[in-house]
């Protein structure tokens, strides 16, 4: 059975699913993170064709301890499952209810991996925290989970060949506004720049239209820009990915805050890691101050007070902290660095 199809058959089956719900049947996707993110697990590696993981003896305890959770819980399979040097990850199905929880099979599974560690002379906790939680809600979501897994040690070997563009960058400066961002910061010297910028009310042909155009000046040099929100917007931005043309994406709180846990850590998610790695992807997220800024404040209340009128409502202003704003705010940065 291939993913795909795993997923059209259990999707229709968990759509209900609620967190609370963890003895009946459900997907989730398990990330255990070593101590202090040690390498306990395995060291990385490439053999030439591919990235691998090369298992410590606490690494393959790892793996010989997932086939005992499933020999003591039948209702349990392991859907990917990726041993990384300082992390694993499972992805696992319970397909019919249980008497334990699945949190209490993992925190099983996870005292078992202790205790072989103790027994293979590491004395320490072998894990720095709690196990962390993706539950399957919606349709699409068990292929990314399944993918994100099987592609772990490639993306990993792939930030590790270019650390430059997997450097978080902070008060990056332009137009004299401050971002946070990450990937090809060359692509801001580009003379050549287009934004994409379509309603939300664009129909088919009207995105469709515009898409060849984009497609047209990125094809002749152009780097595109938008905050991609709008379905228009983020169909023309997916082509011009797929088709290996250069993307600058505006994100609004697309970035963990500068000191938490994750900032070390964090790597663009999805399609967007290929196209980092390839040098072919910035992304950058403003400020707050950016969004209050004078220059950015007049342009974005201009635009929304002309979608109102050409509405025929009367405009109000609203809150600089509201989405709507922020959204709107995000393509009036866009036009200022696509027109600098």
């Amino acid at each position: 059975m291939t993913n795909e199809s795993v997923n059209t058959t259990i999707i229709e089956k968990h759509t209900w699913l609620e967190p609370g719900a963890w003895r009946k049947p459900c997907i989730v996707h398990v990330t255990m993170v070593a101590n202090a993110r040690q390498a306990l697990f395995g060291k990385l590696a490439h053999n030439g064709s591919e990235a691998v993981i090369e298992k410590t003896p606490i690494g393959w305890a790892l793996i010989n301890k997932q086939q005992k959770m499933l020999m003591m819980c039948p209702e349990i399979k392991i859907l990917a499952d990726k041993v990384m040097p300082d992390h694993h990850h499972m992805v696992l199905q319970v397909q019919r209810t249980m008497s334990r929880s699945i949190k209490q099979v993992v925190r099983g599974y996870m005292q078992g991996c202790k205790e072989e560690a103790r027994k293979l002379g590491y004395t320490e906790n072998l894990y720095d925290a709690p196990p962390f939680y993706r539950v399957l809600t919606h349709k699409g979501q068990l292929h990314a989970m399944i993918e994100y897994v099987k592609a772990n040690a490639e993306r990993a070997w792939q930030r590790r060949q270019n650390p430059d563009l997997f450097r978080l960058h902070r008060k990056t400066a332009v137009c004299g506004l401050q971002f946070t961002s990450m990937g090809n910061h060359f692509l801001l010297d580009w003379p050549d720049r287009q934004l994409v910028e379509m309603s939300r009310e664009a129909g088919a042909e009207q995105i469709d239209e515009r898409l060849q155009r984009v497609l047209a000046a990125a094809h002749n040099g152009a780097v595109t820009y938008t905050a991609a929100i709008s379905k228009g917007e983020q169909k023309i931005a997916r082509a011009v990915r797929e088709s290996g043309f250069p993307l600058v994406v505006l994100l609004n709180d697309g970035f963990p805050a500068e000191g938490s846990p994750h900032e070390r850590f964090f790597k663009p998610g999805g399609v967007y890691f290929e196209t980092c790695s390839n040098g072919k992807l910035l992304l950058m997220e403003p400020e707050e101050s950016a969004f209050v800024n004078q220059v950015v404040m007049k342009a974005t209340e201009e635009t929304l007070r002309r979608k109102a009128e050409a509405k025929h409502y009367s405009y109000r202003e609203i809150p600089v902290t509201s989405q709507r704003y922020r959204f709107v705010a995000l393509n009036e940065i866009g036009r200022l660095l696509v027109e600098r």
